[in-house]
């Protein structure tokens, strides 16, 4: 990795582990459907000119379906429901939930494209993450009827990614990755026009939560967005896939050190088994013949390991990325 990638590599896990920590401000005084609203309009202005400016927007017209079946998968209802629960929940355990999106990836995958057999690595991860679930829920919530609620609401985020993830690979395999992204959040602004418009605070917000959400909106939809593509151009999918063990980790600081959040035994024990559990799910290698060969029946490029995160879809081998701005 060289001297870029690694800048783009630590600004691209900095600004996505920092997500939840600026969610968590942001919907103390703004509404869950406010934030989402806001948070993709500011993204689409960041996107749209960068798209623009790189024709990412040739060829979409007639891929409008996926992408508008793909928004609500991988933009509506995640950000809605993350955005509902860190009003129930720390930052810090949203952030280590959502890490679980590589093995609903690989569970996914297993069962509805059945490519291959399951290697024991992948049991032994998908099962070592789930217990890290089962840990931290376990441990922090069990008597907590509504942060449990929020938990699992998380969890239906990290699982929507994780199908779009799939879809986007077979709906939409060649399509220009930031157009479809920019398409995306232009979607989701017209989805949650209405019940933004209706569920508007009663008081101006402070300030501390409205540059929170500015933040989102800018710097962690826009401009993330752009640095992980640049990240992938750097540095290949293969080495951007380590973010995913790197942004539940700067979540669990984050709310620690800036929101007092506690640090918890239960955090601490489902971070490093949903962690490990991710790492044996996601790592295993299959044989070269058999791997292009479940390619060809399926369409699941599975090059790379999955990395998911709230700008999916991401690129793989068959998704050239844009050109730089």
């Amino acid at each position: 990795m060289n001297r870029k990638a690694a800048l783009l590599f630590v600004a691209a896990s900095v600004i996505w582990g920092s997500s939840f920590l600026l969610i968590r401000v942001a919907v103390r005084d703004i509404s869950p459907a406010a934030l989402v609203f806001a948070r993709t309009v500011l993204g689409a202005a960041f996107l749209v000119p960068i798209a623009i400016r790189t024709r990412a927007f040739r060829g979409l017209r007639r891929k409008v379906p996926a992408v508008v079946a793909l928004t609500m998968l991988n933009m509506c209802l995640p950000i809605f429901l993350t955005a509902w629960a860190e009003q129930h929940i720390s930052s810090s355990a949203t952030g280590i939930l959502i890490a679980t999106d590589p093995l609903f990836t690989a569970l996914l995958a297993l069962w509805l494209f059945r490519a291959e057999a399951v290697t024991r690595g992948q049991l032994a991860g998908l099962v070592l993450g789930f217990a890290g679930v089962v840990a931290l829920l376990g441990l922090d919530f069990s008597t907590q009827i509504v942060a449990l609620l929020g938990a699992g609401a998380v969890l239906l985020s990290a699982g929507g990614y994780a199908a779009s993830a799939l879809l986007y690979r077979r709906w939409l395999p060649n399509a220009p990755a930031l157009g479809v992204s920019t398409l995306m959040m232009l979607c989701s602004c017209v989805v949650f026009a209405l019940p933004a418009a209706a569920d508007l605070p009663h008081q101006m917000p402070g300030m501390t939560s409205l540059l929170a959400l500015v933040t989102l909106g800018i710097v962690n939809t826009g401009l993330l967005s752009w640095v992980y593509f640049a990240l992938v151009r750097q540095a290949g999918a293969a080495v951007t896939s380590l973010i995913t063990y790197v942004v539940p980790v700067v979540a669990l600081v984050l709310g620690v050190s800036l929101l007092d959040e506690t640090l918890t035994i239960g955090a601490v024990v489902g971070l490093v088994l949903i962690a490990s559990g991710t790492w044996l799910a996601t790592s295993t290698r299959r044989p070269r013949l058999d791997r292009q060969a479940a390619e060809a029946r399926t369409g699941v490029v599975w090059e790379y390991p999955p990395w998911e995160g709230p700008l999916r879809p991401g690129p793989d081998r068959a998704q050239p990325a844009p050109r730089d701005s």
